[in-house]
């Protein structure tokens, strides 16, 4: 064999075919090539990753609430609708067609005309300055405690004259015969002079029987 064929022969060895050469590039590629989550994975991924923080909010924001509420109950006391009953009362018809009877709003005296028409016990302006009560914030909590009226809140009535802007708080005590309400809701309504109207959220806790020109209002069943 010449010198020729020796290096030809030789020249062979380290000549890779076509098929081998796109192997091997196929292999460096393969070993480059960092590996990444399957198709499909990274999307889920990102849209999940907010719910596991909203979660943690809502339930913060949650409790939160609760715990408010809970401080709000503690720091104001007591402030439930309840009923105190007492012996029957019996009203005589006045002059005016109205029964009439001496009572109290908190410490402040005041002269109720029985109005079964009224949905609610109402009070004039005036009386509400005595008490204390004062118009709620836009924006905000009531944190009135139990012994003291709560804030009123704006409200436009329908009256027998019409349409009046008045608004609604809270009192500590209706007080009327040998009777006590706790915690009652009340208008403070202008146009109707210095008598309050004792309405219904506060009768209707009461049995009434009128015979002839006697009205007598005795404790309900429940009470």
């Amino acid at each position: 064999m010449s010198v020729d064929d020796d290096h030809k022969t030789e020249s062979q060895r380290f000549t890779l075919s076509s098929e081998e050469k796109e192997q091997r590039l196929r292999a460096v590629k393969a070993r480059l090539t960092v590996d990444g989550p399957p198709p499909g994975v990274a999307g889920r991924s990102a849209s999940g990753g907010w719910l596991l923080p909203a979660l943690f909010w809502t339930a913060l924001l949650g409790l939160g609430a609760l715990a408010a509420g809970y401080w709000f109950s503690a720091s104001r006391g007591d402030t439930a609708f309840s009923v105190l009953a007492g012996e029957s009362l019996e009203l005589r018809l006045g002059r005016g067609g109205h029964y009439e009877v001496p009572g109290q709003v908190g410490a402040e005296p005041v002269r109720f005309m029985v109005d079964t028409g009224a949905s609610l016990t109402a009070i004039p302006p005036g009386l509400g300055a005595r008490l204390g009560i004062r118009e709620c914030s836009a924006i905000g909590f009531d944190l009135s405690r139990s012994n003291e009226p709560g804030c009123c809140r704006r409200e436009t009535f329908h009256t027998a004259n019409g349409r009046t802007e008045g608004c609604v708080a809270r009192v500590p005590s209706i007080r009327f015969g040998g009777f006590e309400v706790r915690n009652a809701m009340v208008a403070v309504m202008p146009g109707i002079g210095e008598q309050a109207l004792l309405g219904m959220n506060v009768l209707r806790q009461f049995s009434l029987v009128q015979q002839g020109n006697r009205l007598t209002i005795t404790p309900a069943a429940s009470h």
